[in-house]
């Protein structure tokens, strides 16, 4: 099983000299987050698999034009083809006009509450965010270091991979130094593209059972706000 992760920047080899080639077999896309509505609505037309993201930090636009044909997995998990994918977007900070920045408090709570909806299937195989873990392909400055509470998603979830961007790396799609390892979670930058074949990392689908949303009801753009610890309405 094959998968193309994408995030932050959009690849001119995509847009403008897109190869079916290269892109045959991939059995599902994952946006981390900080790429056009369009594009991401171009890559389901050109590529026959479905399309999970979570928000970036500048997906505002997602709120009042959500990417055509694409299903969000921002808060919630769901399963292709026995693959459970689960997600959390945003970035840290605390900018209040920004509905995709959080505080490290803020998002420890939307953590709890991605666990409380999940009694069902605790285990996911893939984690997906905008923001990496903290210590973890993260940056030194306030807006791209990542979420220390992510841990409790490799805890308690045993993901097999944590894909991420945010932090812009040169080289994607074969940048080596991209992929990290924390115990047995595969951490991997996918700031640009890459094409993840599964076997490599050991994941085997679930058999059985029909693709759905497991815990979270279907998301509604318009409906994406909560009240925060600070009591002011947030973006989950």
């Amino acid at each position: 099983m094959k998968i193309l992760a994408v995030s932050d920047m959009e690849s001119r080899f995509i847009w403008e000299h897109f190869d079916p080639e290269v892109f045959s077999g991939i059995d599902l896309i994952i946006s981390c987050g900080d790429l056009k509505s369009s594009y991401l609505s171009y890559l389901v037309t050109m590529i026959p698999a479905p399309l999970f993201y979570v928000f970036g930090n500048h997906d505002q636009e997602y709120i009042r034009k959500p990417p055509f044909g694409c299903e969000s997995i921002d808060g919630r998990v769901l399963v292709h083809k026995g693959l459970r994918v689960g997600g959390l977007g945003g970035c840290m900070g605390s900018d209040p006009t920004n509905d995709f920045q959080y505080t490290e408090a803020q998002m420890e709570k939307r953590v709890k509450r991605f666990q409380s909806e999940l009694r069902r299937a605790k285990q996911i195989d893939i984690f997906v965010s905008h923001a990496p873990m903290q210590g973890i392909g993260d940056g030194d400055d306030e807006f791209h270091r990542g979420f220390a509470c992510f841990s409790d998603i490799y805890r308690l979830n045993r993901p097999a991979l944590h894909l991420f961007g945010h932090r812009h790396l040169s080289g994607n799609p074969v940048n080596k130094s991209a992929v990290y390892k924390s115990g047995d979670v595969t951490v991997i930058n996918c700031t640009g593209y890459r094409i993840i074949d599964l076997d490599e990392y050991g994941i085997q689908p679930r058999e059985g059972g029909p693709d759905r949303p497991l815990g979270f009801r279907r998301p509604n753009p318009k409906r994406y706000y909560e009240d925060d610890i600070n009591g002011r309405g947030r973006s989950i």
